[in-house]
Formats: structure tokens, sequence, C-alpha cells
């Protein structure tokens, strides 16, 4: 039985949490250096582009693009155009100052720090490990998985319009970029419809999209490849949290963590040193790439190739280095919460003790809703037979107060209006009393209230609709 791992990654700003926020206050800069593979403009948009199609080499014989075309940035401004277009004319006509309006969303988004132009997201099932065993033809299955991962995704994020879709068959293990755009319905402040990737993507609702994805992804991977169930794939243990942000609470593994950062400690060690050796040859790139000037035809003489991989080689430098500082501090780290996990370990035994109790609490409460089913039926024939004597006592009431005898009409009038002031008949059983029908029996009496009832009504809809008339006026 083979256990794959599963990856559902949503590119975002690392620049733009707490965190690195209170770095850059540090810095004298006042930036950071923290990993982004958010889209936040059209440039960037644009090196999604060349690396999803491969356009610096031109290489795409195992690229299967499953939406859009070949140019990621078209796709996503014709979106554009399709969502926010009515919404933005619909802005710039309730604008007074020209000042104001907006010409071109798609622009206006690039150009704005604060949002996210788009989004992509990278799905991956099964590690280099697996795939390094597995021939061309049985990868090329994958496609039809991620396929259906596609309209899984449609279906569970609708919100999430997706503008392009592409699977990469060439790396060391097949995997898919989605680039989309999240939209906020109804907005009160600026258009109505707007991009808002904080809105659609909720820690909760990614959470919940991840596991549904996961689900879903495993459940396609069997059936594509025929897997029964005595050899159906399974997935392993999904790992709580982002990479390298390694919570208390979630360290259940606590002992094999330690035990595998002592195993790469020397590794670390190792990798500082080529991370150093990077750093340099990421400003040696710098010092190249800037130094190249266009001659008297505006040729370079490197070529456009190989600038575009320049750029691609310093960001990836940038990123490795992160994820190095970040294993760092892991290390670094590691020792303080030990005594946390041995606490989290104790509460965890209480807290199951306790889960056992409250589960024996709730069988008993099964039994005793048991002992009242059916009791709804009667319930409804108590009521009803309730309602029947109340109306009894009114139609009872309603002909001694309307006594020919004038003793006997005055006490009943009095002990109507004593049972209306403290609340057992209600306003328009003491009207039905005072007012009666010509004819008094229960079924008459039933026949006022009622009346009164509809009355009422059709007198509150007479008032709203002509309220509702003044204010369009």
């Amino acid at each position: 039985m083979e256990t794959l791992a599963y990856s559902f990654h949503l590119g975002n700003d690392g620049n733009k949490s707490r965190k690195a926020k209170a770095k850059s206050k540090n810095n004298l800069s006042g930036t950071t250096s923290f990993a982004n593979n958010a889209i936040q403009n059209s440039q960037q948009l644009s090196k999604v582009s060349n690396h999803d199609f491969r356009k610096y080499d031109g290489d795409t014989e195992y690229i299967y693009g499953l939406r859009g075309t070949n140019d990621v940035v078209s796709d996503v401004k014709e979106l554009y155009l399709d969502m926010f277009e009515e919404s933005r004319i619909e802005y710039n006509s309730k604008q007074s100052r020209a000042s104001r309006m907006i010409n071109d969303y798609f622009k206006h988004v690039s150009d704005d720090e604060q949002k996210d132009l788009a989004c992509e997201i990278i799905i991956e099932l099964g590690n280099k490990d697996f795939w390094d065993t597995k021939n061309l033809d049985y990868k090329q299955k994958m496609v039809n998985v991620f396929n259906q991962q596609l309209k899984d995704l449609e279906h569970k994020a609708p919100d999430f319009k997706i503008c392009s879709a592409v699977v990469h068959l060439d790396e060391g293990s097949p995997h898919m970029h989605v680039v989309g755009v999240p939209i906020k319905y109804n907005n009160t402040r600026g258009m109505n419809i707007q991009v808002g990737k904080s809105a659609v993507f909720t820690k909760e609702k990614l959470e919940k999209l991840q596991d549904y994805m996961r689900e879903k992804c495993i459940n396609a991977y069997n059936e594509v490849y025929g897997l029964n169930d005595e050899h159906k794939a399974e997935l392993k243990e999904k790992q709580k949290g982002r990479a390298f942000n390694i919570h208390v609470k979630d360290m259940a593994n606590y002992n094999e963590i330690m035990n595998q950062l002592e195993v790469n400690k020397k590794s670390i060690k190792e990798s500082d040193e080529l991370v150093d050796k990077i750093d340099k040859t990421s400003k040696e790139l710098d010092e190249i790439f800037y130094e190249i000037e266009p001659d008297e035809f505006n040729n370079y003489k490197l070529t456009e190739k190989q600038i575009v991989r320049f750029i691609e080689l310093n960001d990836e430098v940038q990123r490795m280095e992160e994820v190095f500082l970040r294993l760092k501090e892991i290390y670094q780290n590691i020792n303080k919460v030990k005594g946390n996990v041995e606490y989290l370990n104790k509460r965890n035994n209480e807290l199951i003790k306790k889960n056992d109790e409250l589960a024996d609490m709730n069988q008993r409460y099964e039994r005793k809703i048991k002992n009242y089913e059916g009791s709804e039926e009667l319930l409804k024939t108590y009521i009803h037979t309730k309602d029947k004597e109340h109306l009894e006592l009114v139609t009872y009431l309603c002909k001694h107060a309307n006594s020919q005898d004038y003793t006997t009409s005055r006490f009943y009038k009095q002990l109507s209006d004593d049972l209306y002031q403290k609340g057992f008949i209600k306003d328009k059983e003491h009207s039905v009393i005072f007012n009666p029908p010509k004819i008094i029996n229960r079924s008459e009496i039933n026949k006022a209230i009622n009346s009164i009832n509809k009355e009422m009504e059709e007198a509150a809809e007479e008032f709203y609709k002509t309220k509702s008339d003044n204010y369009s006026i």
C-alpha cells in the first residue's frame, strides 16, 4: 500500500506578516528579505507566466495546459474585464471628482501594494523519491488527476475564478500551477465587486479547503490508476501549520523531531556555508545583470533567455536562504519548548479522560431522549386542548358581559378587564368581548378574533406601503 504526501500551497507575501513588519522597523532599510511568492503586480504575473510555460527556453514537451492560454497575463486581464468592468463603470458614475475614478482596474490593483493582483496555488501529490521510480507513462496519468482537482477546486471555492492551470511533468514530481483571482462581492466601500484574497482565503476557509482537496485528490488518484481497496494509496498524515512554522500545540511527534534534528545538525552547518556561497553568487549575478547595457542597435550582449534565468536564479537563492534561516531558528528554539510539550502531553491525557466522561454523559442523555419519543404529538394534543378551553372561556365571558341583566353584564365586564390587565386574555379577545358578533358562540367568537388579526395585518401593510411611497418621493 502506497502512502503519498499531498501539498496544496497558496502563494503569499512573507513581508506582510507581523513578524516581517516588526523586523523591518529595526532595519536601516526598513525592509526584510522574507520569501515572497505572491502575485502582487503585473511584473510578478509575467514571471509566473514565463515559468509556467517555460518561455525562457521554449521547452514545453512535458507541459500540459488545462485552462487558459499560454499567456497568463492576458488570461488574467480578460477575467478582470469579465468580472470587474461593469462594477468599475457603475462606481465611476457615482464619482464627482475625476481623481477618484478608476480607468483600468487591472492596473489599479497592480499599482496597489496592499493588494494581490492574482493568486497562485501549487498542488502536488507524492514526493521526488516516489516519482523517481515511475516512468513517463505513469506520470502522464496525473494530468487526469489534476484535471479533477480543478473541478473540485471550482466546486469548493466558487469565489476563486481560475484563469490558468498548467501541469508540469518535467521536474522532480508532477505538480499543477493554478492562477486565479479571488472575488469579493457586495462591498460597501469602493467598487461593488473587488479583488478579495483576505476574504476568500481566510485561515479557517483555507484549512477546510485543503482538507477537502486532500481527500478528493487521493480518491481521484486511486480511480485514475485503477487501485482497488486492497492496493489503494493513502495519504500521509497532514503536517499541521505552515512549512517551518511549528507550534508547540502541534508537536505530538516531538521526540521524532528531536532525533531528526540531531541527524540534520551537521547538514545545517554545511548548509550555512552553502548559503554564504550562494549569497556571494547572488551579489555577483546582480552586478553582472545591472552592468548589461544595450548597444546602438538596442541589443543585449547576453540573451533575454540568460537574463530571465539570472532573475529566476536570484529569486531562488533568496528563497533558499530564507528556508535555511528558518531551519536554524527551529533548532535554536526547540529546547525551549520541551517543557511545554511535556505539559501539553499531560494536559492531552486529562482531556482524553474528560472526553470519555462526556461521552458517557451523552449516552445517558440519548437514552433519556428515546424515553420521550412520541412526546411531540402528545404536546401538540395538549396545546390544542388548552386553546380550545381558552376559547370557551372567552365565549363564556362574552355571553355574560353582554347579558341583558345589568348587574351580570357589569360584573363580567369588570372580570374581563381584570383578566386583561393580568394578561390572561389578549387585546383582540378583550376587544371581541366588548364588541361581540351578532351571534355569540365559540365558532363566531373565533371568527371575530381571526378577523381582527386580518384587519391588523392589512392595516400594517397599508401603513408600511404609505411610508415607503413617502420615502420614494
